[in-house]
């Protein structure tokens, strides 16, 4: 991106820039539509993301980073696509028609009476029970919903190491859990039709 200052005008030469050229027009009118029907954002992002993709990948065929041979034009559609998804992500935007995420909140139910008896008399208790440490808080963070990144954050510790005490904790819940669930089968057992003689 740093071979042509945002200010400058972006001048393409050679062969590649005179199908980039070409294909443009045709490109321009249909990646902004086909962007509206994938991710519901508006015509005008479409085409702002669809402007910024062509200009990327123009920019990176002058420096000799890209070279599209055949299918130029899907190439581009990907590129403004690929664009899209990055600026979602980054925003963390999350495309729900208004109809849909209406319905979904009518119809959401709470958890089952069991379930939440049995997080409150077993699970909540096993927590308690563990020693006071790290361990303890990042399964008491992590059930209040935070990210890892904000629980590293809070621990004052790197995300490999939350990952590492997070699978401890996993463990030793696991082992004060046993009783509570139900013991998985072995493969070679009568049941899956080994073991019978």
């Amino acid at each position: 991106m740093n071979d042509v200052p945002p200010g400058e005008t972006l001048r393409l030469g050679g062969n590649l820039g005179q199908r980039l050229l070409e294909v443009y027009p045709a490109y321009i009118e249909r990646a902004p539509e086909a962007l509206r029907r994938t991710f519901g954002m508006s015509l005008v992002q479409g085409q702002d993301v669809a402007q910024e993709a062509f200009l990327r990948v123009a920019r990176a065929c002058l420096a000799g980073r890209a070279a599209p041979r055949k299918h130029l034009m899907a190439y581009l559609l990907g590129a403004a696509h690929n664009m899209a998804v990055s600026t979602f992500r980054r925003d963390r935007v999350v495309i729900v028609a208004d109809s849909v995420l209406a319905q979904l909140q009518d119809h959401r139910m709470p958890p089952p009476a069991a379930d939440l008896r049995v997080l409150h008399e077993v699970v909540v208790p096993a927590i308690e029970e563990m020693a006071p440490g790290s361990r303890k808080r990042i399964v008491e963070l992590q059930a209040k919903g935070l990210e890892d990144r904000e629980i590293a954050e809070a621990l004052g510790i790197s995300l490999e190491n939350l990952r590492v005490q997070r699978h401890n904790a996993i463990v030793e819940l696991r082992g004060r859990l046993r009783r509570h669930c139900r013991t998985q089968r072995r493969k070679n057992t009568a049941v899956h039709g080994k073991g019978i003689r």
